[in-house]
């Protein structure tokens, strides 16, 4: 629609200047509602009860070891670039629960690069050495 007003010299460059705008802004909308609706899609086909991976491990640059719980059953199995292979049957009871173990990080990323210690212990040990 403006690329029919726009001619030529000063006012015909604002005007396709404007137009590319406005269809840029459309294509990113677009971009949006379809990631929105694709991310939605797959949470909701993500949610089934039977099937989770527990935890995978890499082994080589395309073959991982997976703990993966079936129902009320816990397998491991291997998964290469071509096939996957079931290894072995474990018990729950021989499931580490590693979810407190973790550390959680409450420090910002600006107060990192600044230099303040991950850790707190870790200050207390360099003003020691200053010492």
């Amino acid at each position: 629609m403006f690329i029919l007003l726009a001619g030529s010299g000063t006012a015909g460059s604002i005007s396709q200047l404007i137009t590319v705008f406005i269809i840029f802004i459309f294509v990113l909308a677009i971009t949006v509602f379809a990631t929105r609706f694709v991310g939605g899609y797959q949470k909701l086909n993500g949610m089934n009860k039977n099937l989770e991976v527990i935890e995978t491990t890499r082994i080589t640059n395309n073959k991982f070891l997976q703990i993966i719980r079936a129902g009320e059953k816990y397998f491991v199995i291997g998964v290469g670039k071509d096939e996957i292979s079931m290894l072995v049957e474990i018990d729950k009871e021989t499931l580490i629960d590693t979810s407190t173990d973790k550390i959680s990080l409450k420090e910002s990323f600006s107060d990192i690069l600044a230099g303040k210690s991950l850790f707190k212990g870790n200050d207390k040990d360099k003003s020691d050495n200053n010492e």
